[in-house]
């Protein structure tokens, strides 16, 4: 055809084939994970080894095992659902088993946290995360509905807390056809109104000033491959104190997060509870090729959501990665500087200060510096963070 022989004979890498579309990894054929019963014990603190990445975040996934996860099938969409690890993509495979859901939950609780992982839904899929969550399934639910007639990114609270159905945006018959807003309960719930004010309040993202639409869903969101998603659930630990639940995304490579969820107005009170995993039941995950997951990783927030393991820039050469440990009275190991050593609470309060000089130590730790711990460690290299567990129950 005239104008077109400069195609003749060309071999075009795939991300630049122009309308190709990159292919979900193929779903595995099991063996799939079982049901379990809520950890116990020490099992509640059996998690993956992790030490704080340079923004703070600890992993929650290793990519080759399931350690740190259960399946709990007490929830009203039933169980099991099909969870498998993928360790060649290291990524988590979920779907349906028959029309039967699940959630997977987090061995440890939580309380206050971020969370950041990297998601690839199949269209025709509703998944969630459940914020502390019980056995039973109640929570304060961010809904992952990658479905017609909802949306990612909203609310939702499943069984014994209170509802709040917000929808910013809801998909139309595909992932590239939204309706603003998707549901108003009373409460700014529509996509373009909230990014449009948060603008106005100084926060930068690409969209333009007048606010989100149609136009940057699809630019913005990659509908044939990984996307990365970020939640903060915080406060709601006392009767005065306020649930806030906070949602964005953004394309692997972007360094700006494109909000979707401004805040919520819940006032209850939601106990700790593990992290879940939603695959919902009955005809609400039909994506034959299901949902994945990869790079689950946390850190814990304040009561008011400010961030407890500071991002760092410095490091220590890593010579205290693996020689501290945490016993039931002590802390033990080495440091190869003088050091002073400042542990903190979940709520990000201080518990205990401890100044050291080089080499060898056990540190008595104090009764209050108990459950999930927050340790910074400065020396003249620097400063890095670890977290410590400690459970003299």
């Amino acid at each position: 055809m005239p104008g077109l022989n400069w195609l003749c004979g060309t071999v075009l890498p795939i991300g630049f084939m122009v309308g190709m579309a990159s292919a979900q990894p193929t779903p595995p054929t099991g063996p799939f994970l079982t049901c379990a019963s809520e950890p116990a014990g020490s099992a509640v603190n059996d998690t993956v080894v992790s030490v704080p990445d340079t923004a703070g975040f600890l992993s929650l996934f290793d990519g080759s095992t399931i350690k740190g996860w259960w399946q709990g099938c007490e929830t009203n969409h039933g169980g099991p659902a099909k969870w498998q690890v993928v360790p060649a993509e290291k990524a988590l495979f979920s779907t349906q088993n028959g029309s039967t859901g699940g959630v997977l939950m987090t061995n440890q609780k939580f309380t206050n946290y971020e969370l950041r992982w990297d998601y690839w839904p199949d269209f025709g899929n509703d998944g969630g995360i459940f914020n502390r969550t019980q056995p039973d399934g109640s929570c304060f639910q961010t809904v992952l509905d990658y479905i017609k007639d909802a949306s990612l990114g909203g609310t939702w609270g499943e069984r014994n807390f209170t509802s709040r159905d917000f929808r910013p945006f809801s998909f139309g018959n595909d992932e590239t056809t939204i309706a603003i807003p998707g549901k108003d309960n009373g409460e700014v719930s529509n996509w373009t109104t909230i990014t449009k004010n948060l603008m106005a309040a100084g926060q930068k993202f690409p969209c333009p000033t007048t606010g989100c639409t149609q136009a940057e869903w699809r630019t913005l969101w990659d509908k044939d491959g990984w996307n990365e998603l970020r939640l903060k659930f915080y406060g709601g630990v006392t009767g005065s104190n306020r649930v806030h639940m906070k949602f964005w995304f953004r394309k692997p490579g972007s360094t700006e997060w494109v909000p979707v969820s401004a805040d919520t107005t819940l006032m209850q009170v939601i106990p700790a509870g593990h992290i879940g995993l939603q695959v919902h039941n009955g005809g609400r995950f039909g994506g034959p090729k299901g949902t994945w997951y990869r790079n689950i990783r946390w850190t814990p927030l304040t009561n008011e959501g400010e961030q407890i393991i500071k991002p760092s820039t410095t490091t220590m050469d890593g010579h205290i990665r693996s020689d501290i440990k945490v016993g039931s009275n002590a802390l033990i190991g080495d440091l190869k500087l003088d050091h002073e050593i400042t542990i903190k609470d979940v709520r990000g309060a201080t518990v205990q200060t401890i100044k050291g000089k080089a080499g060898h130590f056990e540190y008595r730790l104090a009764p209050e510096a108990n459950g999930f711990l927050t340790m910074q460690i400065k020396t003249a290299k620097g400063i890095e963070y670890r977290k410590l567990i400690r459970d003299i129950q």
